[in-house]
């Protein structure tokens, strides 16, 4: 089963990044280290040049990949709300019951985030 998760790619859309951070190790890097520098010292004083230090790679490196850092906030939260849709699509499917079915919703959509191993943000 962990298989199968490990290769389910959360779609985003693609007007928001200029390369899919999925597609190398270094996008994936950005992304990991972004979520875990900007939670550290805040969106406001986030910046390329900070988090290209984080990494150990050039502050241009990452504006290959996002055009600036509310193009890379836009790809965190259109990510975020896709993984909640696919966890929705995922606990609903075999409830033939619609009222369950929104209560199965609603416990997803309010449960408290926990580090999923499923995901590698």
């Amino acid at each position: 089963m962990k298989e199968i998760l490990s290769n389910i790619k959360i779609h985003v859309n693609e007007k928001i990044y200029l390369k899919d951070p999925e597609t190398s190790a270094l996008g994936r890097n950005i992304i990991q280290h972004s979520i875990l520098l900007i939670d550290e010292i805040g969106f406001d004083n986030f910046t390329f040049k900070k988090l290209g230090e984080r990494i150990g790679s050039n502050e241009s490196s990452i504006y290959r990949y996002f055009e600036n850092k509310h193009k890379l906030l836009v790809y965190l939260s259109s990510w975020y709300w896709s993984w909640i849709e696919y966890k929705l699509v995922f606990s609903t499917t075999n409830i033939p019951d619609p009222m369950d079915q929104l209560k199965k919703a609603i416990a997803v959509v309010t449960e408290k985030i926990q580090d999923d191993v499923a995901t590698d943000y």
